[in-house]
């Protein structure tokens, strides 16, 4: 059947952190490489408004979520050196194991993994081009379990990872990533099982770079914009430099949403500058 929901949200680490002494030691090292932001260290008060923000933005798509009662989450992430290194770094990977599980500082994950629906991505993948990597034994890290906490912290329901390679240059396209996010839709209009897809990351931020600390407010707003205008399909003709430019790599993972989610328009969407590295941005199509 149709997908039933799509989501894309932010995972930013200080999202999950709780305001105070967890976010100040955790943000520590952030803080020693961006002099820019270790003038305006975002006060406890600041901290507390922008978790409440955030979990207001998760209450929004958790809601719709849950309306749209998925049998099978789809969580589209980057891995950031967890599971794949220079040995091996994969542009696609869908997982195959029987069980997922990861932790972020205190919080521990265990999910079931719909494997049958990766193996028919895998297989219609292969029909149609794009040759994904698999495997079985991967670590949940941040990148979902962030976003996660808000949307589905009891596995109630199974996921099913799916890696897009945003971190190691060479990385793909907007184009390739939105033709995954139909591949994705094919293959659930298919499928009896209601199925919803999540996509994290961004929205504009520059990890390991000279520019971290700096956000693109504009540029994420435009993309937000489009998104809610129904016209996701021309972010496909985005180039890559575009998006490295306003420090939106991530944006390669939400692309694989509008990719699958076609020429809907967004029913919700937020936008909360963290004051420290992170344009977040929050997304719900309801389908």
């Amino acid at each position: 059947m149709p997908l039933v929901a799509a989501l894309a949200a932010s995972h930013a680490p200080n999202i999950l952190l709780e305001p105070g002494a967890e976010w100040e030691e955790f943000m520590e090292l952030h803080y020693r490489m961006a002099p820019q932001a270790s003038t305006s260290k975002p006060s406890l008060d600041v901290q507390r408004r922008l978790r409440e923000d955030a979990e207001k933005a998760f209450a929004v798509l958790g809601s719709d979520l849950k309306s749209a009662s998925p049998d099978v989450l789809i969580v589209v992430a980057n891995d950031q050196f967890v599971n794949f290194f220079f040995n091996n770094i994969p542009t696609f990977f869908v997982t195959l194991a029987d069980e997922v599980k990861g932790q972020f500082t205190r919080h521990r994950f265990h999910y079931r993994n719909q494997k049958e629906l990766g193996r028919a991505i895998l297989k219609a993948g292969l029909e149609a081009g794009i040759d994904f990597s698999y495997g079985e034994y991967v670590e949940l890290q941040h990148t979902q379990l962030v976003p996660l906490y808000f949307l589905l912290r009891e596995p109630s329901i199974p996921i099913l990872p799916i890696y897009v390679n945003t971190w190691v240059d060479p990385i793909p396209t907007p184009g390739r990533c939105y033709r995954v996010g139909e591949l994705i839709r094919k293959v659930a209009a298919d499928r009896k099982e209601r199925i919803a897809v999540l996509a994290t990351g961004g929205l504009s931020h520059f990890p390991g770079s000279p520019r971290i600390g700096e956000i693109d407010a504009e540029f994420d707003h435009q993309l937000l914009q489009i998104i809610r205008e129904g016209e996701g399909r021309t972010l496909a003709g985005y180039s890559l430099e575009q998006l490295l430019q306003a420090g939106d790599s991530e944006f390669l993972n939400w692309m694989v949403a509008v990719g699958a989610v076609g020429d809907a328009k967004a029913s919700a969407t937020f936008y909360i500058p963290d004051h420290v590295a992170t344009g977040w941005g929050f997304v719900s199509w309801n389908l």
